[in-house]
């Protein structure tokens, strides 16, 4: 038995003489995350995006809330090139207007409960919206010490010291102190220097 048209509808503009159904799907997912005790706990609820499946007449018959409908060749190619462009819209039912919605599928069938019509089954689904919020960074942040002064760069590089080619003390002789880089040697070296152990 074919199913009896309850009211006109809109979809980005492209008006439909007739809706034949509409559900309102809203879902929540609520994570679980195991303990040591053996059970599981959720401390959240993610709220999804509302999904809005509709069956739609698509008609060459006038409309009589709003004038007149568009040819279906021509409010099929409007619902194709909807589609492609991935554009969001808003769509008017009887329960409302839903904006940021886009089309997830789309099937156009006509059958012999419909006669010349066409039967256009969409389901679409809410794009929800995010707000952008921008902020200072202080002049201070990424600077060193309570004074906020630059701190500087740094130097990974690792050369040897001493005489010319890091071979031999500032005398040229070959000795130990030489080849330790003599006073401008290593922090070990000048402490055992120091200390008259060498």
């Amino acid at each position: 038995m074919p199913r009896r048209p309850i009211a006109p509808v809109s979809v980005a503009g492209i008006e439909f003489p007739a809706m034949l159904d509409e559900t309102q799907t809203y879902t929540a997912s609520i994570p679980d995350y195991p303990v040591e005790t053996g059970f599981t706990v959720s401390d959240s609820i993610i709220i999804q995006a509302m999904e809005l499946p509709l069956t739609l007449l698509l008609s060459d018959t006038p409309l009589t809330w709003r004038g007149r409908v568009r040819s279906m060749a021509e409010a099929e190619s409007m619902l194709k090139e909807l589609y492609f462009s991935k554009t969001p819209f808003s769509v008017t039912t009887p329960s409302g207007t839903f904006d940021n919605m886009g089309i997830t599928s789309m099937n156009i069938k006509r059958s012999t409960e419909t006669g010349y019509n066409k039967e256009v089954s969409l389901s679409l689904k809410q794009i929800p919206v995010t707000e952008t919020k921008t902020t200072t960074i202080p002049d201070s942040y990424g600077k060193s010490g309570a004074t906020g002064a630059n701190a500087g760069t740094a130097s990974t590089s690792t050369g040897s010291t001493g005489g010319s080619g890091g071979s031999t003390g500032s005398g040229g002789s070959g000795g130990s102190k030489g080849s330790n880089g003599g006073k401008s040697g290593s922090i070990l070296y000048n402490l055992a220097n120091s200390a008259g152990l060498l």
